[in-house]
């Protein structure tokens, strides 16, 4: 299986109100009409010309798309995006993408961008799949490290790349298992033993490097999920609490408490989409 995908996305590419399934890294940038949709439970506009960065970790739920939206895209699986991403680009770049997903570029960048998506669409129409395997790891290194510097400079961010370690990466690893698995395990434990790691240990790295522990950070990704099918489903909280795995759905709803300030029934009713 390819670890890139490169293509077209129009109205009819999507179900609205459905979480979008990124495996890796999603990059979208728009041609024409615009794009709806919340991630981590914020709303953005996607218009022409705008990029957005979509990661596993994000959950991006399309709301309303136009009839002639159309963007060009790269879909990238966790393996490639770890290395053509997260490696060779510094944390305060994924600090404002996780901020800002989409955003507008300025005239120069946008060209450049433009040109970029057209030379790997001709890679992935024309070279064997051993040849486009190992290009497109260049282009997107290469892209990646254009596009973080600038974007890092117009928002004055540029600076020292902060050196990426073994914990870095470790942590970046548990926040791809969660990705896979939060559905089914919410305890830290899990995770640490996939890692060959303590939970403690675990816990300790990921307040150093995200600034929460592993245990806040699997109840973030829950509450996330909580807020989108409560926003975009009719499900009961009995209903969300069996999806994810949860017996006593009364524990589910003291999680989402301590995020929120509110319970699930409350969060629906205040969100609730005027008819």
């Amino acid at each position: 299986m390819s670890r890139f995908n490169v293509g077209i996305i129009n109205k009819n590419s999507w179900k609205r109100e459905h979480p979008l399934p990124v495996a890796g890294s999603l990059v979208m940038m728009c041609e024409q009409g615009y794009l709806d949709i919340t991630i981590n439970s914020r709303r953005f506009i996607m218009h022409r010309g705008e990029i957005a960065f979509i990661v596993f970790d994000m959950v991006a739920v399309p709301i309303m798309v136009s009839e002639d939206f159309k963007a060009k895209y790269i879909a990238i699986d966790f393996d490639a995006a770890q290395d053509a991403f997260f490696l060779v680009t510094s944390n305060r770049f994924w600090e404002y993408v996780y901020s800002t997903p989409v955003f507008s570029l300025n005239d120069n960048v946008k060209g450049i961008a433009h040109m970029w998506f057209k030379t790997v669409e001709w890679i992935y129409a024309n070279c064997s799949d051993m040849t486009t395997e190992k290009v497109f790891r260049n282009e997107m290194e290469n892209f990646m490290l254009v596009m973080a510097e600038q974007v890092e400079s117009c928002k004055g961010l540029l600076g020292e790349n902060p050196v990426k370690n073994r914990a870095w990466t470790i942590v970046n690893d548990f926040l791809g298992l969660l990705n896979r698995h939060y559905t089914r395990h919410h305890d830290v434990a899990f995770y640490a033993d996939k890692l060959n790691i303590t939970p403690n240990y675990l816990n300790i790295i990921a307040k150093k490097n995200i600034g929460v522990s592993a245990k806040e950070q699997i109840n973030i990704q829950l509450g996330l999920v909580v807020k989108m099918l409560l926003d975009t489903t009719d499900l009961t909280v009995k209903e969300i609490a069996g999806k994810l795995h949860y017996e006593d759905p009364s524990y589910l709803c003291r999680i989402f408490r301590k995020q929120t300030g509110l319970s699930p029934i409350q969060y629906r009713n205040q969100h609730k989409k005027p008819i």
